[in-house]
């Protein structure tokens, strides 16, 4: 093994944990120790390189003018990729074409753009834009966009104010997409064509991508290493075929052309597919083993794929901030893992006379890599999308080798014949009809699965990793011989245990928690005990694609284990407030809504009081329906030792209202009314509530420029301490009986340098 590849890799991977990325000034240090101990510290030497490497690269990369807020920026770009389409919006990616020759590395932007004209990827235009940084909602269990665009080498978002074509560029790919999706659209399979062949996923709607995630296939229609590969092992066998036939040589010429004819196909297809990063990372590992294949160097499977993630990280450090460079050498490492388990049986293949026994050991080895990698991608799948497919071992057993075999071989060779016929003017489109008819079982299947119970299983946090330690324990316990060692494995188990004890007999003494979601501007707070919840509002709604009750609220119950929700209180039918409502009454259709909307309520906003596992939930106001700002439910959430305030956006004369029926309002923690408005908090009501911590529930960067300054300084000088769910992320609040525990997520649940606060003027010190 080489020790300094692992040291660069293990360094670089590590990254994922740093709090924040070294100092510039400290490189000449890292590079310089690094040459000091390669011979004699490889490891070390590889480590300290990768350090200054990611330093280097995170300069480079998140140095950009910072524009004025106030003003317009214009900008000279590339489309890359038309990212999606709602309604009149698009979204688009494009590359920022250098106007500094001391930029090495290139940069992107996620732009959205309302009555766009037809853009294509491969034009140049000059944009004028509204930018704004790059961070994000930031929650558990929720998507987190910030880590993802920097990934993709996004330095920026924004929205386009107006444009001009300079050039319109041709991309082969480009036109090919727009000449082939009017004959794909109509079919069936069409959008699953189009993404085999191209990469292009536009066609796929949310019901097919539902029908992906329940199955897990998903990987089926990312291009990336089992379709290269696939591609690859065709030509390569078919060359081979064929030039032993026609040009039988006694050297190795025919192999060497075969595989550089592999090579060259791999590459098209490749382009073809966008080189989106899966299909980079996978055409680099292939490229690799025919290199070392044709030079006739010896290295084992372990040390080609240590090679080609040396050489991924060495070209993009950040890729692996990306959920698919996990996956994909997760499942090298486990397939490896496999043969190099299985040698002895591997080898015994070719000495069986029997064919069936030899059928029936390479059908073992096949199911041992399925199952395996289904259970081990199914834990990666559930740590970065906070579920398992149920079925997925079966049907990626069943529907691998028949994309490997038909599907994607028929695939290309349709794409093949439709573009001879088009060059010679014959519309021999009818030929994806073939494809569609080889994705009928797929479909089918489809259909059954989503039809089966628990298709889509969520899986808890602590879940996941008490599931990690379970199957690492279960491993050491298979390959360790000596019984003591044998014993200490099952410590590993123990964690599982635990969590399961916890489901089944949940703690129902006096901690509970209060979680302030990251939804925007928009307000939704969670309040958790006994592992289960109950809601006070679910953020926003855009359109039909967008809500923060899917992208949030859900995810989040779900990490937290929590599958029961009692009550759900919408304080009045601001979209900002109540915009998530039908997707948490759908997801729990148990619950009980207390509110004043007519089409959701169950229980009133008249005063009254519940009691919820030991806490008094007592809502104060208002004492008469009304709407606007000033009907919102008032609610207090207490125990013997704590007491909250939820008054959702009431405004001066709400804030009067309340204190002149004599209502006892004072509470340790205050939820601010109206995420901060100049039209709330008034000296008077402060005082009245008297509050230890005040929450500001206001979107980062938000237009209206909530929370107010003045309205902040007041709660501080009345020695309140503050904090903002769009600069924290999610706020938890962990009540003990007496003692009182507050946790943010940039801050204290997944403090990495990625999920800081990303503002401009601030992405030249990365550190």
């Amino acid at each position: 093994m080489n020790r300094f590849m692992f040291g660069f890799n293990a360094a670089i991977l590590s990254a994922m944990l740093w709090p924040s990325l070294p100092p510039v000034s400290l490189l000449p240090i890292f590079v310089l120790s690094a040459a000091i101990l390669f011979r004699r510290e490889p490891l070390i030497a590889g480590g300290l390189l990768a350090v200054g490497w990611v330093t280097i690269y995170a300069q480079q990369l998140l140095t950009w003018e910072a524009p004025n807020p106030e003003q317009n920026l214009v900008v000279k770009g590339e489309i890359i990729s038309l990212v999606s389409r709602n309604s009149d919006w698009i979204n688009v990616d494009i590359r920022l074409l250098r106007s500094n020759s001391s930029e090495i590395l290139s940069k992107n932007l996620r732009l959205s753009w309302n009555n766009a004209p037809k853009v294509e990827a491969g034009e140049i235009w000059e944009l004028e834009i509204k930018a704004k940084p790059i961070t994000s909602v930031l929650n558990q269990g929720g998507y987190n966009q910030q880590r993802s665009l920097l990934s993709r080498h996004i330095v920026a978002r924004g929205s386009v104010k107006g444009g001009k074509r300079l050039t319109k560029g041709f991309s082969l790919r480009s036109e090919i997409i727009s000449a082939v999706t009017p004959h794909l659209r109509p079919l069936e399979g069409g959008d699953l064509i189009l993404a085999l062949l191209l990469g292009d996923k536009s066609l796929i709607d949310s019901e097919r991508w539902h029908s992906l995630r329940v199955t897990g296939a998903g990987h089926l229609v990312a291009i990336s290493g089992l379709h290269l590969s696939v591609v690859g092992a065709w030509i390569f066998v078919m060359t081979t075929f064929l030039l032993s036939h026609c040009s039988p040589q006694p050297g190795r010429r025919n192999l060497l052309l075969a595989a550089i004819l592999s090579a060259l196909t791999c590459s098209i297809y490749a382009y073809l597919a966008g080189f989106a990063l899966p299909t980079q990372r996978a055409l680099v590992m292939l490229l690799l083993l025919l290199l070392l294949s044709m030079i006739k160097r010896f290295s084992s499977p372990w040390e080609r794929l240590l090679t080609a993630m040396f050489l991924l990280l060495l070209l993009d450090p950040f890729s692996c901030l990306s959920a698919g460079f996990w996956l994909s050498f997760s499942a090298l490492s486990i397939i490896l893992l496999t043969i190099t388990h299985s040698q002895g049986t591997i080898s015994d293949m070719d000495d069986e006379p029997s064919n069936w026994v030899r059928f029936r050991k390479k059908l073992s080895l096949f199911w041992s890599i399925q199952w395996r990698l289904s259970l081990g991608l199914g834990l990666l799948q559930a740590l970065f999308f906070g579920g398992m497919s149920a079925y997925g071992l079966v049907f990626n057993f069943l529907f691998v080798p028949w994309f490997s075999l038909l599907v994607i071989p028929l695939s290309i060779l349709s794409l093949i014949v439709w573009g001879v016929g088009l060059v010679i003017g014959l519309d021999l489109s009818g030929v994806f009809s073939l494809v569609e008819l080889g994705l009928a079982p797929v479909l089918h299947a489809f259909t059954i699965v989503e039809q089966l119970p628990a298709a889509w299983v969520p899986v808890s946090s602590q879940m996941i990793v008490a599931l990690s330690f379970c199957f690492i324990g279960l491993f050491l316990l298979k390959n360790i011989s000596k019984g003591s060692w044998r014993c200490a494995t099952l410590v590993f188990i123990l964690p599982l245990l635990l969590t399961i004890w916890g489901r089944l007999v949940p703690a129902t003494e006096h901690e509970w928690r209060l979680h302030l979601l990251d939804v925007g501007q928009g307000l939704s707070v969670v309040i958790e005990k006994a592992g289960r919840a109950w809601i006070y509002d679910t953020g926003a709604a855009y359109g039909d694609s967008f809500s923060y009750a899917e992208r949030v609220i859900l995810p989040f119950l779900y990490a937290r284990g929590i599958t029961e929700v009692d009550y759900l209180v919408l304080s009045h039918g601001d979209n900002d407030h109540a915009g998530g409502a039908e997707k948490v009454i759908s997801a729990f259709p148990g619950l009980k809504v207390i509110t004043d909307l007519s089409q959701f309520s169950d229980i009133d906003c008249r005063p009254k009081a519940l009691s919820w596992y030991g806490l008094d939930i007592e809502i104060l106001a208002p004492a008469q329906m009304k709407g606007g700002n000033d009907g919102s439910c008032v609610v207090s959430v207490s125990d013997r030792y704590h007491r909250v305030l939820l008054p959702g956006d009431i405004e001066m004369r709400g804030e009067w209202t309340l204190m002149k029926q004599g209502i006892p309002l004072q509470s340790e923690v205050l939820v601010a009314p109206h995420h901060g408005s100049q039209t709330s908090s008034t000296q008077a009501f402060i005082n009245r509530v008297s509050p230890q911590l005040v929450l500001f529930a206001s979107g980062f960067n938000n237009r209206y420029g909530f929370p107010r300054q003045d309205v902040v300084n007041r709660y501080t000088l009345s020695g309140s301490e503050v904090l903002t769910s769009g600069t924290e992320g999610q706020i938890s609040v962990i009540f003990k009986q007496e003692a009182r525990e507050i946790k943010s997520y940039r801050s204290d649940l997944a403090p990495f340098w990625y999920n800081r606060l990303f503002r401009f003027g601030e992405m030249a010190d990365p550190e």
